[in-house]
């Protein structure tokens, strides 16, 4: 009976509910979408650790106690076992095509049922000078199958390798490497296997084969089934994306608690359009039970297909970011429990939000079935007691807040974040409605259509509130992540120029650098560079003395990264790793000797970062002071400045495509670090445009059903202003102005609200490892403020339709 009555009032109007199923969808799809990405990634996680042991039987692992090179032969001589193939890893610089970098360099099994990949161009390596490529490695560094590369180990001589195949493996393992190659076990000559891969003759037997195995093997060596050794390898990938889900789980739980209210502020547009019809069902001897339940119902109807849309689209999108983020290698991944608890919580959120309309339906006497007008259900502005608890609870978290600032706590930060929001969720409807007075004030002296506006958000204040509370979280949360990313990048790029006074550099490990090189450096655009020369020297130490090198700065250049060594007047100053000033017990400024060129040259040891942060570098200083002393040196190194606030990434590429054409140097400066900071901070930006987008659809959602409600209890008011001579264009005009307070009252809280709970946020993340920077994101912040009165206008649209549509004889007869 009461599904029946709540699906004929779902039928008969579908277009009341469409905003409730909307906001379940962008809710439910955010849930759905994060439990998607999480078990699509993990999966793919999985798949990367465990690809290499699924297509054996045992698998050997080698403890670090091992260092014989052929310890894995013993295994051959087992009964049972068929094939024994060593599994070796090289970590090597790549050098060659149009970039250079850090590669992971595998063994291919000889035998061939034992490789988990085909070849899909080429063939397999054979000799120690082949190898095999991951397809978007080479993609990576723009060559193919037939090209030759150099691959360097440590600090040994470049070694030339020819790509013979290409592998399209479907996933990017986190190795740690930017690349990835395959060879054959040969060209590992020398080194000990940590593992290595078996196949049997009789797999009936593995249990008995596996401890045969292991009995036969040295010291160190463990035996596994290779099914349990999968599981293992896998497991240790599990939860590699937990942080990222974390930040998606944080963002679904803000759009959900924005769906709730405006769900909430739907049901209450419902319950006021249908006062009449619910007295009706009073008088004809409904409980006020039966009611409520009708309402909770509709809320159920709506919630489930709502939810059920938002699952379906939040597992396309789950998948597709993990495609994006190249770690869906195991495919579409479901998890049925946790969708179906997405689900259930959609529709729960929906009934939920729907509960207090449904109260308010009760209270409908009714005698209101026999007035001509059904009016609007009062809503007052009180609840002094709520507003107080609000803001005990608002003191609570600055103050939490504050000490997490201080202290650089993230745990007293993310407190403070949650009895913040329990406070603003308490106490902001009602202190939004209390300031919708003066802004209607405000509002009557831009003329008629702004008055009229004001005045009907001052007579709906608690209404109106509740309807900008939606507003308000989107606006704090996206503020928030706008101003953590801009000062957390801001704060990044300061303590690198702090610590790297050389934006970027290369150097040799001694042998003059060639020239061509020093002319590709010089070629970089934003660069301005010098080349540094360096001398053989030997420093005084704790037990022995320490041969090192000492770089000669050209005076342009040191004027530029240390005008310290300028000093005129005793002892020329010799920069030196604080680190080593600590390690001899000497103190800044102390006198230093230094042996070089077969001379004592004495030096005031000043520390810096600068010898910490520029190579094989133990002391720095002037090149007039070797030169004077008749110390010979050698360039060795190209160092770069470059004006505040350059673009790091740019200036990597362009340096790492110099370096890629000169296996004799490595980069430094830099450039060489806060590239993984500045691709989060990158995410976060993202996201919270993103999450702007969601926000201005509910937002827009909820606005629209406000102003569809008001428009609807005010048609005489309305009816009489177009008798009276009012055009429709200003009929629009005063529902235009209604949105677009709205809107920017909820944007400029959330804003005051976003921007010191995001600069908490970085305070307390990284201020224990660098001086934060206060920075606004005020392109940011400009687009929310833009954002808000587009949002305005758009939600006006539809009810400015519908009051102008009034005719004034039909309002007045009404």
């Amino acid at each position: 009976m009461i599904f029946a009555l709540a699906w004929s009032q779902v039928r008969a109007h579908p277009g009341r509910l469409l905003a409730i199923v909307a906001a379940v969808v962008l809710a439910t799809g955010f849930l759905a979408a994060t439990a998607t990405f999480a078990s699509t990634s993990d999966e793919g996680l999985r798949l990367t650790a465990a690809a290499p042991l699924t297509t054996a039987d045992i698998v050997l692992d080698a403890g670090d106690t091992v260092h014989d090179p052929h310890w894995y032969r013993a295994a051959a001589g087992v009964p049972g076992v068929r094939s024994v193939d060593p599994q070796y890893a090289r970590t090597v610089s790549v050098f060659g095509g149009a970039r250079r970098g850090s590669a992971n360099v595998q063994s291919i099994p000889a035998t061939p049922s034992v490789r988990w990949f085909t070849v899909d161009e080429g063939t397999w390596p054979t000799a120690a000078g082949q190898v095999v490529a991951d397809r978007r490695t080479l993609t990576d560094l723009g060559v193919g199958v037939g090209a030759r590369l150099d691959f360097r180990q440590g600090t040994g001589a470049p070694v030339a390798v020819v790509v013979v195949g290409s592998a399209d493996l479907g996933f990017r393992p986190l190795t740690g490497s930017d690349y990835r190659f395959y060879a054959a076990p040969s060209f590992f000559a020398g080194d000990t296997p940590p593992a290595a891969l078996l196949t049997v003759t009789d797999r009936d037997r593995l249990p008995a084969t596996v401890d045969a195995v292991g009995r036969a093997m040295p010291a160190g060596v463990t035996a596994t089934d290779a099914v349990a050794a999968s599981d293992a390898a896998a497991s240790r990938f599990a939860g590699g994306n937990t942080q990222l889900v974390v930040l998606m789980l944080a963002f679904a739980a803000v759009a959900l608690l924005a769906s709730i209210l405006v769900i909430a502020n739907t049901f209450q547009v419902i319950v006021s359009q249908r006062i009449r019809q619910v007295a009706l069902l009073r008088l004809v001897g409904g409980h006020r039970r039966q009611v409520s339940r009708v309402v909770l119902a509709e809320a159920a109807i709506a919630g489930t297909i709502g939810a059920v849309l938002g699952a379906v689209a939040g597992v396309g999108l789950g998948y597709l970011g993990a495609g994006l983020l190249d770690i869906n290698g195991g495919g579409l991944a479901i998890n049925p429990i946790v969708l179906a608890l997405c689900v259930l919580t959609g529709v729960g959120a929906t009934v939920v939000a729907a509960w207090a309309p449904a109260r308010r339906a009760t209270r409908v006497a009714p005698v209101r079935a026999l007035q001509e007008v059904a009016e609007a259900l009062p809503a007052p502005v009180r609840g002094g007691r709520r507003l107080v608890a609000g803001l005990i609870l608002l003191v609570l978290a600055v103050g939490v807040l504050g000490l997490a600032a201080v202290g650089t706590s993230l745990p007293l930060a993310l407190a403070g974040g949650v009895l913040l929001a329990a406070g603003l969720l308490i106490a902001l409807p009602l202190g939004i409605a209390l300031l919708l007075s003066p802004a209607a004030r405000g509002l009557e002296r831009f003329g008629v259509a702004a008055g009229l506006a004001g005045s009907n958000l001052r007579q709906n204040a608690r209404r109106t509130a509740s309807a900008t509370m939606a507003v308000v979280v989107g606006a704090a949360l996206i503020t928030g992540l706008a101003v953590a990313s801009a000062s957390g990048r801001a704060t990044v790029e300061a303590d690198l120029e702090a610590r790297y006074p050389v934006a970027a550099g290369v150097h040799t490990d001694g042998a003059a650098i060639d020239a061509r090189t020093v002319q590709a450096m010089a070629g970089i655009t934003g660069l301005t560079t010098a080349t540094v020369a360096t001398a053989t020297a030997t420093f005084p130490a704790a037990g022995k003395p320490t041969p090192a090198r000492i770089a000669a700065l050209p005076a342009e250049l040191a004027g530029r990264v240390a005008p310290e060594l300028s000093v005129s007047g005793g002892d020329p100053v010799l920069l030196v790793p604080g680190a080593y000033l600590t390690a001899r017990g000497l103190k800044d400024g102390a006198p230093l000797t230094v042996k070089a060129g077969g001379r004592d040259l004495r030096f005031t040891a000043r520390g810096s970062r600068l010898a910490d942060t520029t190579g094989q570098l133990l002391g720095v200083t002037s090149g007039e002071v070797l030169t004077a002393a008749g110390v010979r040196t050698v360039p060795t190194a190209v160092w770069g400045t470059a004006s505040s606030g350059f673009d790091r990434e740019t200036l990597a590429g362009d340096v790492n495509a110099v370096a890629a054409r000169d296996a004799a140097v490595e980069v430094g400066g830099g450039v060489t670090e806060g590239g993984d900071i500045m691709n989060v901070l990158s995410i976060l930006l993202g996201l919270s445009l993103g999450m702007l987008a969601v926000t201005v659809v509910i937002a827009l959602l909820g606005i629209a059903n406000l102003l569809g409600l008001s428009v609807i209890e005010r048609g005489r008011e309305m009816a009489l202003l177009r008798a009276l001579g009012t055009r429709r264009g200003r009929l629009r005009a005063m529902v235009a102005v209604e949105a677009v307070t709205i809107t920017l009252v909820g944007t400029v809280a959330g804003i005051v609200i976003g921007v010191p709970v995001g600069l908490v946020g970085v305070i307390a993340a990284v201020g224990r490892q660098a001086e934060p920077v206060i920075m606004l994101a005020w392109p940011q912040l400009g687009l929310v403020l833009v954002a808000a009165v587009v949002t305005g206008v758009l939600a006006s649209l539809a009810p400015a339709r519908r009051a102008t549509r009034i005719a004034p004889a039909q309002g007045l007869v009404r």
